[in-house]
């Protein structure tokens, strides 16, 4: 446990510092969950309260109102001995409060403060409202993922808030390492919009030099989802070697020069459609073809 004695108050909502925070109880920090009066955001979507406590196991839970004085002095107490402090209001919001960086350092100047924001705490769009989808899309990480009904899709999980969580841990635990040698603390912050911009890089990269970009969005019959008798198997077969013995395992040696053929696609789902998840596992056994059934969350073995 890298971070056992680590006190760290958590006054963010919903789930970009919870999942920070969540990282770092798991490296053995003692998280506070800070909630306001009315609660945090989370609880108020259909089925919150399971998403809350999924996020907050295990924490200890305080509320407090910190737009009353009652509440500031409250939170000034435990600042004195805290270690690290994560917030995702909009930037300025607590300052304007007294509780920002300055005001808090100037209370234990080793504390280190984490601010996690959607689009930076300067410029034009500093104060702007949004979530995890406004993020995707400002940062052109959307514009990447594959369409449906010519729009791009959805993902199935909040990528940007996930990201800037994970950031933000990650920032947290470098401030702790420079604070070990000079004994102070410092300010943090993470955008989730330049974070996401950031992700986007090879892309830009092959667009800047006029290529495709790469090919994993299930374009090819090496990187592909393909249906099966009763779900879904996933081919991420990029390396030549993978994508020969894939071929080989499925009976189709002739597939082996098509790895990045569109065309192939088809010839590879009417292999594998007629059998079952079980059936092609068992088949591939140990052999290298990067193939994994595509599980669904009651499948899934907890531990």
């Amino acid at each position: 446990m890298l971070l056992r004695g680590v006190r760290v108050l958590d006054v963010s909502r919903l789930l970009p510092g919870a999942y920070c925070t969540q990282l770092l109880q798991a490296q053995g920090a003692e998280i506070t969950k800070i909630e306001a009066p009315t609660g945090d955001p989370i609880r108020r979507l259909p089925g919150g309260e399971a998403f809350f406590d999924a996020l907050h196991r295990g924490q200890h839970l305080l509320m407090l109102d910190l737009r009353t004085e009652s509440g500031h002095q409250a939170l000034y107490r435990r600042i004195v001995d805290a270690d690290v402090l994560v917030e995702g209001f909009r930037p300025g919001v607590l300052d304007q409060m007294e509780l920002g960086y300055a005001a808090l350092s100037g209370i234990n100047p080793a504390l280190v403060y984490c601010a996690i924001t959607g689009y930076g705490s300067s410029g034009a769009l500093a104060r702007r409202a949004g979530h995890d989808l406004n993020y995707l899309a400002r940062s052109g990480a959307l514009s990447l993922m594959p369409q449906r009904d010519g729009a791009p899709t959805i993902p199935g999980l909040q990528v940007a808030d996930l990201a800037g969580g994970m950031q933000a841990a990650f920032l947290i635990a470098a401030a702790l390492t420079g604070r070990a040698s000079s004994g102070r603390g410092t300010r943090v912050e993470v955008s989730m919009t330049d974070l996401m911009q950031s992700w986007t890089a090879l892309p830009r990269a092959a667009m800047e030099a006029g290529l495709p970009g790469l090919p994993l969005t299930g374009d090819v019959p090496c990187y592909h989802v393909y249906p099966v008798r009763d779900g879904y198997l996933t081919v991420a077969a990029l390396e030549p070697d993978f994508w020969a013995e894939f071929c080989g395992a499925i009976g189709r040696a002739d597939l082996t020069e098509r790895q990045f053929d569109p065309s192939a696609v088809e010839d590879v789902r009417s292999v594998l459609a007629p059998a079952t998840r079980e059936e092609w596992m068992a088949r591939f056994g140990g052999r290298d073809v990067c193939v994994e059934p595509c599980l669904r969350l009651d499948e899934i073995e907890n531990g």
